[in-house]
């Protein structure tokens, strides 16, 4: 009988696989044993880092509230200059769509007009609690944001930080303020109804501690599906900021806007789903058509002209 002493073809590649599979791991497990090596005779350092988010700050800009919103015994909404810009906001009443709870009437709702902002919180007026960098703001106007920085809206009494206003809560528009930086920002829009606007925001530092600021708008618009109603406004503000990286600064900043607007009541809710006559005399009304929505029911000598001066001036000392 022939004995074969060979191992078979199959068998004689297999182990010299696994031979060259243990030769090629043998060097990598020297590496990772070296790497291990290092790694616990060393120090470990940990990184963390957060990336500030536009659309949600995490801090007021309000001096009066120092510490995180996070860590502020208040519910603070705010409204950053990113979400205005990227929606296309110009106004307050606008910019406060964005916050629940507070609504924002517009013409005909609520027997408003578009004469001023008229804002409800929770159901109350808060139009007589809209504060300008802290400070009260009473005119009864429409208040464009070309120069707002962010709106901060604190719901709930606000006494202890800005004296008397409506138990609802009060609404602040942070003004921009000149930065330790050079550069130009330009917008222009025009849209239906003869929409026509245009923003100029100019900064511009001086020295190492100091920089200005100047903030431009034009803007004139028929109102869309409206007869005989216009609005144009403009607006200019200047600002300057020194002492800006040290503990003591100084900020000086004044508003000028001029407004040349046709006031809307809106239209009658005869013929709507769910109109009543108010009483028996009228009860003809009941049965009558709904009228055009594009109807004015002013008059031609009515109008809403209103020019807002305001000089600021405000300075700040850290303590520690």
């Amino acid at each position: 009988m022939e004995k074969n002493n060979n191992l078979p073809f199959s068998s004689f590649h297999s182990l010299t696989l696994f031979t060259g599979l243990c030769l090629s791991l043998s060097p990598t497990g020297q590496l990772l044993a070296a790497d291990s090596t290092e790694k616990n005779s060393g120090e470990t350092l940990v990184v963390e880092a957060q990336t500030p988010s536009l659309y949600a700050p995490t801090r007021s800009a309000d001096p009066k509230f120092s510490r995180p919103i996070a860590d502020t015994t208040r519910t603070v909404s705010v409204v950053s200059e990113q979400v205005m810009k990227d929606q296309g906001v110009t106004n307050l009443t606008d910019a406060l769509k964005n916050v629940p709870g507070v609504g924002a009437f517009f013409a005909g709702e609520n027997g408003n007009s578009t004469t001023g902002d008229a804002i409800y919180m929770r159901g109350a007026d808060t139009s007589n609690s809209i504060y300008v960098d802290g400070i009260r703001d009473i005119g009864s106007v429409s208040r464009d944001t070309f120069n707002t920085e962010q709106i901060e809206v604190i719901k709930g009494p606000s006494g202890s930080d800005y004296g008397r206003s409506a138990p609802t809560g009060s609404i602040n528009m942070i003004s921009k303020q000149p930065r330790l930086d050079s550069g130009i920002d330009a917008s222009a829009s025009a849209g239906s109804a003869w929409f026509r606007r245009g923003t100029l925001d100019i900064n511009e530092a001086i020295g190492e501690t100091s920089a200005v600021r100047l903030n431009l708008m034009g803007e004139k618009t028929h109102d869309a599906g409206r007869d005989k109603v216009k609005n144009e406004r403009y607006g200019v503000a200047p600002s300057a900021a020194f002492g800006l990286g040290t503990e003591n600064r100084l900020y000086l900043n004044y508003l000028h806007v001029t407004q040349h607007n046709t006031p809307d009541g809106g239209i009658p809710t005869i013929g709507l789903p769910g109109y009543s006559a108010p009483g028996a005399s009228t009860s003809a009304l009941n049965h009558s058509g709904k009228v055009a929505t594009s109807n004015f029911y002013g008059t031609d000598s009515d109008y809403d002209d209103s020019t807002t001066d305001t000089v600021t001036m405000r300075f700040e000392h850290d303590l520690s």
